[in-house]
This record gives C-alpha cells, structure tokens and sequence, in this order.
C-alpha cells in the first residue's frame, strides 16, 4: 500500500481543519463595513504600518483608506476567530514585508506563482485569497467585460504595496508569541 496519498489527504484535511476564517465569516465582516458598524480603531495599532510612507510607492488617502478598511476586515476576522493579538514587534513588519517582497521577486512577478508559493503554508488561505482578490491587478484577460469596476488603489505598485502590507501585519498576528504567552 502506498502511504504518500494517504499522508497528503490526511495532511490536506489537517490544514484544511486548521483554518478558521471561511468566506461567510469574511462576508458578514464586509456587510458590516459596508453599512458602517465596522470600527477600525480597536485596530488602529497594528494597522498604522498601512499608512507608512514608502520612498518608491506614493499611496493616496483613498488608498491609505482602502486599505485601512481591507485590514480592519482581516482584523475583526482573526478577532471573531480568537487569532487576533496587537503586534509587539514592529521591527518583525518590516522583516515579513521584505520576506514578501522576496517571494515576489523569485516569482519574476507572476502574481499566480506569487500567491501559489505564498498560500503553501498560510494557515487561512481563505483570507489571503480575499486580500488577493480585493487588492491585486486583475490580468485583462481574466476580467469579465460586463464588470467594468473602477480599480479600488491608483496604481498597480499601491495596490501591490498595499497587498503586501496587509499580507505582512496578518503574517505578524498569525506569528506564535515569542514570549513564550
């Protein structure tokens, strides 16, 4: 009997298990931002990395805003799912920011092998595949002519910029504690 396929869906199950958030929880989230009741400020601490100036990437106050909102979501979503923690390391941002960019730069910005290679091992793919969707360009090709939506960041860099960002301060409060809490 081969062992491999029974490890990998064992494996699979476990991972699958593990993750919490699911694609309700993020909707009931988004209803809620949308007609108002979500408030970012319980947040704020771990979300000012969004609104950090970069040297390279001019970020708009609508796109500081987009942005806050999409955190705010991923926030309340690890809240409601008892994973939520104020970041204590702020140094740790810019070291998962610049491990993302690394991830970015091996895949010879190919979104897909981006998102591929960082999905591996996120323990909820489910929340990475929304700030993916929320943020990150869309390949013409892909894009549906009936949906003529107006990009929600002004530029392709913001909005990788911004997925970035918000992939490292969710990186940050899915770290286990060092503090050994």
């Amino acid at each position: 009997m081969d062992i491999f396929p029974v490890l990998y869906v064992s494996l699979s199950s476990y991972i699958l298990d593990a993750m919490k958030i699911t694609d309700e929880l993020i909707d009931k989230v988004l209803d809620r931002g949308e007609n108002g009741t979500l408030d970012a400020t319980p947040y704020m601490d771990n979300l000012k990395f969004l609104l950090a100036d970069d040297e390279e990437v001019d970020l708009t106050e609508d796109d500081h805003a987009h942005l806050v909102f999409l955190g705010a979501v991923c926030m309340e979503c690890l809240k409601e799912t008892g994973q939520y923690k104020n970041i204590e390391d702020e140094e740790a941002l810019y070291d998962l920011e610049d491990a993302n960019y690394e991830a970015l730069e091996k895949s010879d910005g190919d979104l897909d092998a981006f998102l591929d290679a960082l999905s591996e091992d996120f323990p909820e793919q489910t929340l990475l595949e929304f700030l993916a969707f929320a943020i990150l360009p869309v390949d013409p090709e892909d894009d549906d002519d009936d949906d003529e939506e107006e990009e929600a960041m002004s530029s392709e860099d913001a909005q990788i910029l911004g997925f970035i960002r918000l992939k490292s301060i969710v990186d940050a409060v899915l770290l286990p504690s060092l503090s050994g809490e």
